[in-house]
């Protein structure tokens, strides 16, 4: 794993123009290639550090924004997206607000025709996608015939079809059923494992998505705890910060008052998240 540094925030605090803050005092980093899952309550700030980190516009015009915060080297809190363009990817939680084309085929097209990709560069791009994702047989089906799984497997091949160097997901499953859910999340670690990518994604249930994570952010609008998420689970209580933890964890939480030290917790929860890959 490279140990370039993707994405650097300091000292970043958002706040509403009335003084209301959203974040405070925010500090982390993020290498090349890592896997990073961020949950906390709801109100915490999550989706507020991806916007910031995307450059959205009506965030940074909106709020009184402190500290220094860089994507792949660029400064978007005076930069904006544009610079970030094709270089990072981003799915949200309601896949249908992505959707703009009439069939599956043309969806993951659409974003690489305006990257003013060679056409047959695109054709290409299309079918890997496709072939990623599990969509071959959907190529030419109208996205409105489509479930909500599906056009998420949708969105999410529009977006790696550009190949870029991070990938943004805030909630990306809130609307799916389980098993759809754990199907996502194998194919966004597939991607992962495969593609070299680095992976930010905002998520509150992490019965799909611990197994993966490198690292993990546990944010109330300042950081709670950041690192290995073993550590993170090992010293902080999620579920009091509305965090949904795997049955295995809380095993394991329940079994650590019998262990002789904090080492054994760890141990024994990573041969549960070995057995869960499996």
């Amino acid at each position: 794993m490279s140990m370039e540094i993707c994405v650097e925030v300091k000292d970043l605090s958002v706040e509403t123009v009335n003084g209301f803050k959203i974040l405070e005092g925010v500090s982390l980093s993020v290498s090349c290639g890592e896997f990073v899952v961020v949950s906390g309550p709801s109100g915490g700030g999550k989706s507020t550090l991806l916007k910031v980190l995307l450059g959205v516009k009506d965030v940074l015009e909106g709020f009184r924004i402190e500290g220094r915060v860089r994507v792949l080297g660029v400064d978007v809190v005076k930069n904006g997206f544009a610079k970030l363009f094709g270089k990072v990817g981003v799915v949200l939680q309601n896949p249908v607000n992505q959707v703009f084309s009439l069939t599956v085929e043309e969806e993951i097209a659409f974003p690489l025709e305006n990257a003013g990709l060679d056409p047959e560069e695109i054709r290409k791009r299309v079918e890997e996608a496709l072939e990623i994702l599990g969509l071959k047989d959907l190529k030419r089906t109208p996205v409105n015939k489509l479930s909500m799984g599906q056009i998420q497997r949708v969105v999410l091949a529009s977006v790696i079809a550009l190949k870029p160097k991070i990938l943004i997901l805030d909630e990306p499953c809130a609307y799916l059923d389980p098993l759809t859910k754990k199907k996502f999340y194998e194919y966004i670690y597939m991607y992962w494992r495969s593609g070299g990518v680095t992976v930010i994604v905002v998520e509150h249930d992490l019965d799909y998505v611990l197994p993966y994570a490198t690292k993990m952010l546990i944010l109330n609008k300042k950081v709670v705890a950041y690192g290995d998420p073993l550590e993170v689970l090992n010293n902080v209580n999620a579920e009091d910060y509305g965090i949904k933890e795997p049955i295995y964890v809380k095993l394991c939480r329940y079994l650590r008052s019998s262990c002789r030290k904090a080492e054994d917790f760890i141990i024994c929860l990573k041969k549960f998240i070995c057995r869960s890959r499996e």
